[in-house]
């Protein structure tokens, strides 16, 4: 989403003109955003347990606000995305009665009402900020690593709200989370190259003999290259599915394979589009929907 620098600013302050006078409003701002916000996985859907969903909500803004900050306002200096990020990281560690910005006061309360910690939000704020600053992984163990900030924690997240956060099912948990990570890294390779970025690790580059900003150079090692990276995105996806027989509430478990079939069928559209993805973005269309919901039944 594309903020002018005061608006984030407001955003990510503990006083601003986006002050809200009490915790629902907070919470109800958090659930404006995520609720319009296209994304490809489910978000808080009805699925989710009223009791628990504005929880959710508030841990997808949270991350929503860092995301743009590091993703989506390149014109702003890094160095000022950068500070924002380390004031939000401040912030969170103030009581909610100093918090005054919907965001903030929300995910703070919502640490202090749930099993949620705020290591898990400082966990998630420095993979933002190596967004900022992006080195470019040089094998797949790095990636791995980067997955561990950006992903997992907000699997964790969701498991305490359920209280359903065994070390098993944390582990599991993380295998599904770095699998959905990975399938937006090849889904938006296009995207990244736009941003000067790009996450097919270096040693992979170099075994196929490909140059990161110039892919389809040579489709045919591209496609050798992106096969070997998509068949360890599908190893732990196979693995990470192993978490649904260890959730207890059936809504939860539903949600999940809806988020599980939604990321193996974008990484079947990313197989399927060859070299084509560097190019051009696969999504999801109504009939893939259709197919991710019936798969999702018999899951």
């Amino acid at each position: 989403m594309k903020y002018t620098y005061k608006e984030i600013e407001s955003l990510a302050a503990t006083n601003s003109h986006l002050n809200v006078d009490n915790l629902d409003e907070a919470y109800f701002y958090c659930q404006k955003l995520a609720t319009s916000h296209y994304e490809n996985f489910p978000v808080g859907s009805v699925l989710i347990p009223k009791h628990i969903r504005k929880y959710f909500y508030s841990i997808y803004a949270f991350s929503r606000l860092g995301d743009d900050i590091a993703d989506e306002n390149l014109e702003i200096d890094n160095s000022e995305r950068y500070a924002l990020l380390e004031q939000i990281e401040r912030n969170i560690l103030l009581p909610t009665s100093s918090l005054h910005t919907p965001i903030l006061k929300a995910v703070v309360d919502t640490t202090i009402r749930t099993k949620v910690e705020t290591n898990d939000l400082v966990r998630l704020n420095k993979a933002f900020k190596q967004d900022i600053y992006f080195e470019h992984a040089e094998n797949f163990e790095d990636l791995l690593d980067y997955c561990d900030y950006s992903a997992n924690p907000v699997g964790e997240m969701i498991l305490k709200l359920f209280d359903n956060n065994s070390t098993e099912a944390v582990a599991y948990s993380g295998d599904v989370c770095t699998a959905l990570q990975l399938v937006n890294f090849w889904q938006d390779i296009s995207r990244d190259r736009e941003k000067g970025r790009c996450f097919i690790p270096k040693n992979m580059l170099e075994k196929y003999d490909l140059d990161c900003y110039n892919l389809n150079n040579n489709s045919v090692s591209f496609n050798k290259c992106m096969s070997e990276l998509y068949i360890k995105t599908e190893e732990l996806f196979d693995n990470g599915i192993n978490l649904l027989y260890l959730v207890k509430n059936k809504r939860l478990k539903f949600e999940l394979k809806l988020i599980i079939s939604s990321g193996i069928r974008i990484l079947e559209k990313c197989k399927s589009s060859k070299e084509k993805i560097v190019s051009v973005r696969p999504s999801l269309s109504k009939i893939d929907y259709v197919g991710i919901i019936l798969k999702s039944l018999i899951l």
